[in-house]
């Protein structure tokens, strides 16, 4: 069923992007109505879960400072030893800490997104890359903003990804992507976010499911997707990783509204799948992050971009200074 005008006409006001203190695009961190356009798609453009809600919304500026990230559940503060790991933003234990805030593709307009690092050490052969995803979608009935979501427990969907890793060319004094050194695009299997939970999580976390790794209560479920690249990309000493992905609307070749699911009350899984970000105390873990203030970020939508997409849109480009204490959530390994 589709949203009357009117209401469509006021998700769009009501869920447009918030502008902190350094233009950094966020939406509300929880449910209560927070919708994105797109007739009945409920996706944010950044989202928590947790117990504040980002305020001043219905502008595209001047809607003072951005509340700063929840802190994470402890013990969410180390890195894994694991040798393989050239460069992490990651605590060990990541899907035992609190849901973190997440980039909502069909949200934002956003084709792919990602970071610029260093990996430690240089010149290992590539192997993989692993990046935290947020699915917010429910796989029967309802939305997760809407407090009414149904789940099949262990129901997922499937979705192809494409995960890509870039040199990094600075001929120009601003870091870009050079050569595409290694890309791989895989279909992803993606659980939906469970059913809502009546009899844990009540009160001003009515509508969400009780994480039985957190014990807290969420709006979305975590997941560690993996990308596995084949043998002889060595890396250099500085890299773009990003993933890329197609919604019902954007993406290199948007999927449409023909989609079966689209006409379903929970729309596609795909529309709902963020990808995480969040600074962890003590991250990265290993390696470096080039711009902790900056991410790399491909979208049509001027308003997505620290700089109102002055510097252009429909591209993939630095994206600065507005992502402090919001890092993409990825990691590299190589042998």
């Amino acid at each position: 069923m589709r949203l009357p005008l009117m209401r469509r006409l006021c998700t769009v006001l009501f869920a447009a992007a918030v502008f902190g203190a350094a233009g950094n695009p966020l939406a509300h961190a929880d449910g209560g109505g927070e919708e994105k356009h797109h007739k009945n798609h409920k996706i944010v453009n950044i989202n928590n879960g947790n117990s504040y809600r980002f305020q001043g919304v219905g502008s595209l500026t001047g809607n003072g400072p951005t509340p700063p990230p929840p802190p994470p559940t402890e013990p969410c503060t180390t890195g894994s030893q694991d040798s393989s790991i050239v460069y992490t933003a990651m605590p060990v234990d990541i899907l035992k800490c609190s849901q973190v805030p997440s980039l909502g593709y069909e949200a934002t307009g956003t084709a792919e997104f990602g970071d610029e690092v260093g990996p430690v050490p240089v010149g290992r052969s590539l192997t993989q890359l692993r990046v935290l995803f947020q699915s917010f979608g429910c796989g029967v009935s309802g939305t997760w903003n809407a407090g009414n979501c149904v789940t099949t427990p262990g129901s997922t969907f499937t979705h192809p990804i494409t995960a890509n890793i870039y040199a990094v060319d600075n001929s120009s004094g601003t870091p870009a992507p050079g050569a595409r050194l290694a890309t791989v695009t895989q279909s992803q299997n993606i659980a939906y976010r469970p059913s809502a939970d009546p009899t844990n999580c009540t009160g001003s976390d009515a509508g969400k499911f009780l994480n039985t790794n957190t014990g807290l209560c969420a709006n979305a479920i975590g997941q560690l997707l993996t990308f596995n690249f084949p043998a002889g990309t060595t890396l250099p000493s500085q890299v773009i990783w990003t993933v890329a992905f197609n919604t019902t609307h954007y993406g290199d070749n948007p999927i449409g509204e023909g989609a079966a699911c689209y006409s379903t009350s929970p729309g596609c899984g795909y529309d709902s799948l963020n990808v995480g970000v969040y600074s962890f105390p003590g991250a990265p873990y290993r390696g470096t992050d080039i711009d902790p203030d900056g991410a790399f970020l491909n979208s049509v939508i001027p308003s997505t971009y620290c700089d109102g997409g002055a510097g252009g849109t429909g591209t993939l480009r630095l994206d600065t200074p507005c992502w402090t204490g919001y890092r993409p959530l990825g990691e590299i390994r190589a042998v």
